[in-house]
């Protein structure tokens, strides 16, 4: 597993894209460490999810990228301004597709479905959604309860970290829709 800590999260968007011009690397370098502190509040405010913040920088490194392509000669701080508008309007942009979607697949939500019930009860009702689940995502919530982020289960399965957030959010989302559903199913 890659360390914890302000270095770590550095490097996961740090250097992904380069202008291939040195001097425009190293604006972009700094725009990006200015900007870091941005994507952390913005993926805390709008998505409520530190882990957020580092697809939030890459994509405003990336867009920063081919903007410092296109205007070579862009000051630093318009530069930095940039990035953190970018880095707002995306926040904004998966904050509204977040609304408009049912957020399902935390083990919070799972608490929030059962509180006030019997401690016995919750228990039986949580495994009975856990054994429901593929083995595919039984891992992911055990690595999840462990402590793991996405990216470092992502790591673990040699997978890109918002194909297997996803993959687990439609599984979830699927599998609490067929327990809404009148009947019994087995």
């Amino acid at each position: 597993m890659p360390p914890h800590g302000r270095i770590w999260q550095e490097l996961t968007w740090s250097w992904a894209y380069s202008t291939g011009d040195p001097a425009s690397d190293k604006k972009l370098e700094a725009a990006a460490k200015a900007g870091w502190p941005y994507a952390i509040l913005c993926a805390w405010t709008f998505l409520n999810d530190h882990d957020a913040a580092h697809d939030l920088m890459d994509y405003a490194v990336q867009n920063t990228s081919s903007y410092v392509g296109r205007h070579p000669d862009c000051p630093d701080k318009k530069l930095t301004l940039h990035l953190k508008s970018v880095i707002k309007r995306r926040a904004r942009q998966q904050s509204a597709k977040r609304s408009r979607e049912i957020q399902y697949g935390s083990l919070i939500d799972l608490e929030k479905l059962y509180i006030g019930q019997p401690e016995a009860e919750q228990r039986v009702y949580a495994n009975e959604i856990f054994g429901r689940l593929s083995q595919f995502a039984q891992s992911i919530v055990e690595w999840r309860w462990l402590g793991y982020s996405w990216r470092q289960i992502a790591e673990q399965l040699e997978m890109d970290h918002t194909a297997v957030r996803r993959a687990y959010f439609r599984e979830m989302e699927s599998l609490l829709h067929t327990l809404s559903q009148p009947g019994d199913f087995s």
